[in-house]
Parts: structure tokens; C-alpha cells; sequence
């Protein structure tokens, strides 16, 4: 699954704009309310993947195809 807009489409500009005008801008609302339990849970899911990967059988390994391949040297 991919979160940017397929290529050539009119959703890829919109999704550059946002990308370089708004994502972590100056004009960010630091006053918006932060749903605690939400972060709460979302740590709990991110530390229970984090302790499977690191206690598996196997180590992880990139996929042939991925874009992160080329952080693994």
C-alpha cells in the first residue's frame, strides 16, 4: 500500500503541496489536543512489533523490490 497519489494523476499535485507547504510547516497548530489513549495504544502496538521482530527465530530481511533496500548496506 502506498500513501502517495498514483502518477499522473490530479491528486499528485495536491499531494506535493501538502508535502512541501503544510507537513511539519511554521503554521503547524501546536495547541491542537492530543488523544492520549490513542498514543497510548499506538505505543503499545508499535513496542509489541518492536519485541516480535527482535526475539523472532530469524532476522529481518528487505524484500529485493524495497525502497529501504538501500539502507541495509
Amino acid at each position: 500500500m502506498s500513501v502517495a497519489p498514483e502518477p499522473d494523476t490530479p491528486e499528485v499535485k495536491i499531494f506535493k503541496d501538502w508535502l512541501t507547504q503544510r507537513y511539519h510547516a511554521p503554521s503547524d497548530d501546536v495547541e491542537q489536543p492530543v488523544d492520549l489513549a490513542a498514543a497510548a495504544k499506538y505505543e503499545e502496538i508499535i513496542r509489541a512489533l518492536l519485541l516480535n521482530v527482535a526475539n523472532g527465530d530469524r532476522r529481518p530481511e528487505w524484500k529485493a523490490e524495497s525502497f529501504f533496500q538501500r539502507y541495509a548496506q
